[in-house]
């Protein structure tokens, strides 16, 4: 039983007396220093920078208007003609805004690549089908005698059919993910940072 105790001892004593010797020099140090510049970022073209911030912004004020315009409760009318008054003005906001996407999807510089057009046209077609829609509806509606039921009927199916045709519209980027030209421009593009 001494002499594990004793073993103990001598390999600790044999361990401490190891080091290097006098005179041999100590281990050099080695010392590795990382850059210190972070990688630059790939930029995006100018012209798919400029038609992803233009494309972006058109759609994303569509849904930032839409948002505050929606924010304000408004009392519940208290005859079928006020219900009219308050049908025909949200159609009239439906029509102006998505109008208003319509003319900036028009006034987009030519797209940087065939994606873009394609997603561009689709975009303008579903906003130009709810403008429409809701402009007939209200046009329908404002003509029709104050205080007629009948006519709200197929103006509110209007509404319900101008919301849902831009259903699907709302996020401009995902329908160009095919693109790394344009999810390059997107993630530099202010307009697309919603």
């Amino acid at each position: 039983m001494k002499i594990v105790p004793g073993l103990l001892g001598l390999g600790l004593l044999l361990t401490a007396c190891s080091g290097p010797g006098p005179g041999t020099p100590p281990a050099p140090t080695v010392t590795v220093t990382a850059p210190t510049t972070a990688p630059v970022p790939p930029s995006a073209e100018p012209a798919a920078l400029s038609w992803m911030d233009g494309f972006c912004s058109a759609i994303h004020g569509y849904r930032d208007r839409t948002n505050k315009e929606a924010e304000p409760a408004k009392p519940q009318p208290g005859s079928v003609a006020e219900a009219q008054k308050a049908l025909s003005a949200e159609l009239g906001g439906i029509a102006a805004r998505t109008g208003e996407v319509v003319d900036k999807l028009a006034a987009l510089p030519p797209a940087p690549v065939p994606l873009a057009e394609k997603v561009r046209k689709a975009f303008a077609t579903k906003y130009t089908t709810a403008r429409d829609r809701a402009a007939n509806a209200k046009s329908v509606l404002d003509r029709a005698k104050p205080g007629d039921q009948a006519s709200q009927d197929p103006a509110v199916k209007a509404l319900s059919q101008a919301q849902q045709d831009v259903d699907g519209a709302y996020d401009p980027v995902a329908p160009l993910t095919e693109s790394p030209e344009l999810m390059l421009a997107a993630a530099n593009a202010p307009g697309c940072k919603a």
